[in-house]
């Protein structure tokens, strides 16, 4: 329980006249003292019991409309009270909104003989994430203004704002839709699997549960039926979610649609109970990473970190791309031989990688990738959603990825495809996506390794050839 400024007031008051009885022996007045000291108890212990009464029978709900709703949206949402009637008090519930909501707090009160109120109230949600209303506060206070009590009382809902899903989502090759399955890997031995492989005859040392019995009595000869033996296939997730991912409007840049592949991904790995491991990296290094595991808090993890992520902005000195590899830096240097001034001045740039190893080696990406080929083991499938701004250093990533036994998937969201909404020049954007698709194909053509774009697919088609042929006709 609490006093008020006005109990302090009277409490002076009352401090006051005690003096001035004393000071005058007015008894009379000593005895009005009393009567007021007497008075203010008796209201305190009635305020206590009754406020005890109040909350032992006070039911507070708070709900919203929906749970589960896209970042932009606004939900409904109703806060009640619900109580036994008490004379001399009266009560107020405020709920308060959780940070990243666009609304104010709400508030619905009870007064004298009031047995339920009602309060509702709209609230916008305008970034993606996981948010957790606290339980409303409930404040009692006497008719008189002189005592107050607050508790909390009530459920805390939960919403979940998912990021504005992009428009029509393109995954594919050169233009042309493709559906990468994920699921499980057969691994072409055979075993105790679900999936008929081959009827054989029976040798002995084979197991009795082998024998298929329909084709011993057909083929009066005992034959056994083996299957293909399946096992889970270990993904590793990395995200690329620096500031090159951040272009595109808002809702519809690189990041929002590679993040539709990867939530896509994370769902076909939960769906078949695959172990799945996470990674995300910014333009300052690691952001987040999860070991492989099969455990449904993981995949939820997962989920959840996917649909908070966003593009990095705080970068001072993102890292520069290596522009030549090894095996270009010697070939030049090797042209640069010949002794001449020009030559001699350009040679020491090019004789050396030492510059290109150390970018490589700095790029998040990279090293993200290296270090989950370090905990590979058995056949493991690399998925790597990122852009095409970093095309060496994406290179020597994949290729140390696809080292051991597995695969590579590389999904590449084409800068080309998220700049001006118009195009206005659709002969320079095709150019680009030649380049971006020369690029892709190079990625692709490296053994256990499938790499596809991502995008708006209507900005896709503007820029393909086929498309500006039929719309001119």
């Amino acid at each position: 329980m609490e006093v008020t400024r006005r109990y302090w007031k009277i409490c002076s008051l009352i401090i006051v006249l005690a003096l001035w009885a004393l000071f005058l022996q007015e008894f009379l007045l000593l005895a009005g003292v009393v009567f007021a000291v007497a008075w203010l108890l008796a209201r305190q212990y009635q305020f206590v019991h009754r406020t005890q009464h109040l909350i032992d029978e006070l039911v507070v709900n708070q709900q919203l409309d929906r749970t589960r709703v896209t970042a932009g949206e606004t939900t409904v949402g109703t806060l009640s009270v619900t109580a036994q009637p008490e004379h001399g008090v009266s009560l107020s519930v405020r709920s308060a909104t959780p940070p990243g909501s666009d609304a104010a707090d709400t508030t619905c009160s009870l007064t004298d003989y009031e047995d339920n109120a009602e309060s509702t109230f709209k609230i916008t949600w305008p970034v993606a994430g996981e948010f957790r209303f606290d339980q409303p506060t409930v404040t009692i206070s006497d008719s008189l203004s002189l005592f107050s009590q607050s508790t909390t009382l009530g459920p805390t809902p939960t919403v979940i704002v998912e990021p504005r899903a992009p428009r029509e989502i393109h995954v594919g090759e050169g233009g042309d839709r493709v559906a990468a399955g994920l699921g499980k890997h057969d691994t072409e031995e055979s075993g105790n699997g679900l999936t008929p492989a081959e009827l054989r005859k029976y040798v002995s040392g084979d197991s009795i549960r082998q024998i298929d019995w329909k084709a011993t009595a057909r083929l009066d000869e005992t034959y056994v039926r083996e299957f293909e033996a399946e096992t889970d296939v270990q993904t590793q997730l990395i995200v690329d979610h620096r500031s090159t991912m951040g272009r595109g409007h808002s809702g519809e840049t690189k990041l929002d649609y590679g993040r539709q592949v990867a939530l896509a991904i994370v769902e076909n790995a939960q769906r078949f109970g695959d172990p799945l491991g996470w990674y995300s990296v910014s333009d300052n290094g690691f952001t987040d990473t999860i070991p492989p595991s099969t455990e449904n808090t993981t995949y939820e993890t997962i989920i959840h970190r996917l649909r908070t992520l966003t593009a990095s902005k705080d970068v001072s000195t993102p890292p520069q791309p290596a522009q030549l590899s090894p095996a270009a830096a010697t070939h030049t240097a090797e042209r640069l031989r010949e002794e001449n001034m020009f030559n001699r001045s350009l040679r020491p740039f090019f004789e050396g990688t030492n510059t290109y190893v150390q970018l490589v080696a700095e790029d998040p990406l990279f090293e993200a990738v290296r270090r989950s080929s370090t905990r590979q083991d058995g056949f493991v499938r690399t998925i790597i959603v990122t852009d095409d701004q970093y095309k060496t250093e994406l290179r020597e990533a994949v290729k140390v990825a696809r080292r051991g036994d597995g695969e590579v998937l590389v999904f590449l969201t084409p800068d080309v495809l998220y700049g001006q909404q118009n195009l206005t020049n659709i002969e320079a954007a095709y150019n680009e996506y030649t380049t971006f698709e020369s690029f892709r194909r190079d990625i692709a053509s490296l053994s256990a390794v499938r790499a596809f774009e991502v995008g708006p697919r209507d900005q896709l088609l503007r820029i393909m050839p086929t498309n500006r042929r039929s719309s001119e006709q």
